[in-house]
């Protein structure tokens, strides 16, 4: 019977050109090499090579045998792949995002459910969501427009409240509410990876400049300390550290306040129906 590891020395040494240069690349001694070589060649019922003084060659058979080879191990190695894939979707739960606190409330509850499994998360636009949904990218998704076809299966799973967070010297420190036009033109402090957030706060504040964080650790100590406003919901102070020190001013407008949803396909349905049942 051939090895796998006979074909990947003999693909070796055709690069290397010599026993020695190929010895040496697989960490192995010059003579198991030429024995394994020879094994190749019994175990194949052919001769692969022209043996000269101090020098093998590959004939006629072990050229072909090479391009043979070359392809079997193509293959092979995708194999591998592969079923490395299908056993990591199958361990696999794939979950797309519109916002980042959907995750925050979702992640215990799948954990639970599913113990078996691990969560995967991706936050990207709501349209490109659904249709990566639809196309098997992922096995559930979370946006704050409920779908009005029929091709999915939906369930409300929270809601979040945008406000102003404030320094406490702020002129607007004092107020009940603000809206984005009232706050418009203000630089603001903003987190990155917010999801649909970020648009929206671009949309509705056109004359503001966003001075934009990364990290969730640098965002916080940066607005401690600085005078810029910044945006806070209901659930970041919930579930995440936040800066302290600051106003919370509630967003009047509408659009600050959303509702999630929580998607899947049809023929997904039994399979997340415990999860939909806790929701």
């Amino acid at each position: 019977m051939i090895e796998l590891y006979e074909l990947r020395q003999f693909l070796a040494f055709a690069k290397a050109g010599t026993l020695s240069e190929a010895s040496e690349t697989l960490h192995l001694s010059q003579p198991a090499l030429s024995r394994n070589m020879k094994k190749l060649e019994e175990d194949l019922g052919i001769s692969l090579f022209l043996r000269q003084k101090n020098r093998l060659e590959l004939n006629e058979n072990g050229m072909y045998v090479l391009e043979l080879t070359k392809k079997l191990l193509e293959d092979a190695d995708l194999l591998v792949a592969k079923a490395r894939d299908y056993d990591r979707r199958n361990r696999t739960i794939t979950l797309g995002l519109c916002a980042p606190a959907p995750a925050w409330l979702l992640t215990p509850l799948i954990s639970n459910l599913y113990p078996h499994m691990t969560l995967q998360t991706e936050l990207k636009d709501e349209e490109r969501l659904l249709k990566d949904l639809e196309n098997h990218v992922y096995h559930l998704a979370v946006v704050h427009r409920q779908p009005k076809d029929g091709l999915y299966y939906v369930k409300e799973c929270g809601r979040e409240k945008l406000s102003f967070s404030l320094p406490k010297g702020h002129k607007y420190a004092r107020r009940k509410s603000l809206s984005f036009q009232e706050m418009n033109g203000e630089n603001m402090l903003l987190m990155s990876d917010i999801g649909f957030w970020d648009l929206l706060h671009r949309e509705k504040m056109p004359d503001s400049r966003f001075l934009t964080q990364y990290d969730r650790f640098s965002f916080n100590e940066l607005v401690e300390s600085s005078t810029l406003p910044s945006f806070i919901t209901d659930l970041s102070e919930k579930y995440i550290e936040t800066a302290s020190g600051r106003v919370t001013v509630p967003i009047s407008d509408e659009e600050a306040s959303v509702t999630y949803y929580l998607v899947c396909r049809n023929d997904k349905k039994k399979e997340f129906s415990a999860l939909f049942a806790s929701l």
